[in-house]
């Protein structure tokens, strides 16, 4: 059930999340288009975040009946962008904020192959344009994302595939080489340090890593020592991450993942990130 209450991200951290975003192509594609429809309504990097919380209700609904809770997820956002922080919105503001979010769903879930008709979520998508297509303002952002799409094919080549719900599939031919030395120093086991390399590219936010280092601690893997995660994190894979920020987000959840709740939006995402970790750590210490 996806939570009533919004609350904007507040400036400073939606330009963190944003320098992290732009690394991705879709985000960059989606980023324009966007910011035309954003007045007084969700930036493009909330609605990012607010469609990635939509993807995990879709991974915990059954794939078979996926697309016929379209119209209850857009009632369930309605509902939740009724308000912005504390700032009453009419029903067409909402419904706009809905059409933004489900939209962007849309085209994460457009990504999942190269030939729409081998497309795994074919009918998701098909049921989120059908309840979309009333909304006014889709048609201009489905125009201004295809153009905005070929520019980028044009200057960059092919957006790349990946399924936002499905498992990412993990073979030895995709796990990263790391020397000797560089496992040693990171105090971790080779298979760890893959799975933090697979895990690296979800991290949308710094605090996201909170996920990764609440899983190794659990596990015994590291000590309980912020700052040297944090600059075992910046060693390895080149990502400098602030301890001060990251332990302020450790107290703000709790040490104990079962604790979390999924009530707050940023440890809502952090548990389906906590679940990714867990599940890709069982598959390569499976290898």
């Amino acid at each position: 059930m996806i939570d009533e209450q919004f609350k904007h991200i507040v400036r400073q951290k939606q330009e963190r999340i944003k320098r992290k975003l732009y690394e991705d192509p879709l985000f960059r594609v989606l980023y324009m288009p966007l910011w035309y429809q954003c007045n007084n309504d969700l930036s493009p990097v909330e609605t990012w975040q607010e469609a990635l919380m939509v993807i995990g209700e879709l991974k915990a609904t059954e794939s078979d009946i996926r697309h016929l809770e379209i119209a209850s997820i857009m009632e369930q956002l309605k509902e939740r962008y009724s308000c912005f922080d504390q700032h009453e919105r009419s029903e067409d503001e909402a419904i706009h904020s809905s059409m933004l979010v489900m939209a962007t769903v849309m085209f994460m879930l457009g990504g999942a192959s190269e030939v729409w008709m081998e497309n795994p979520h074919r009918k998701l998508c098909r049921s989120i344009s059908e309840v979309l297509s009333r909304v006014e303002g889709y048609k201009q952002l489905c125009s201004d994302v295809k153009t905005s799409e070929q520019r980028t094919v044009d200057d960059e080549g092919p957006l790349p595939v990946r399924d936002f719900i499905g498992e990412e599939k993990v073979s030895i031919g995709e796990l990263p080489h790391f020397d000797v030395d560089i496992v040693e120093r990171s105090g971790l086991k080779l298979h760890v340090l893959q799975a933090i390399y697979l895990m690296k590219d979800r991290m949308t936010a710094d605090n996201d890593w909170i996920s990764i280092y609440a899983v190794l601690l659990d596990r015994h893997d590291i000590v309980k020592t912020m700052t040297s995660f944090c600059s075992m994190i910046n060693d390895v894979f080149g990502i400098p991450l602030n301890s001060r920020y990251m332990s302020a987000t450790l107290r703000d959840h709790g040490e104990d993942i079962e604790k979390w709740s999924d009530v707050y939006d940023d440890q809502r995402r952090h548990l389906s990130l906590v679940k990714e970790f867990r599940k890709l750590l069982g598959k390569l210490e499976r290898k």
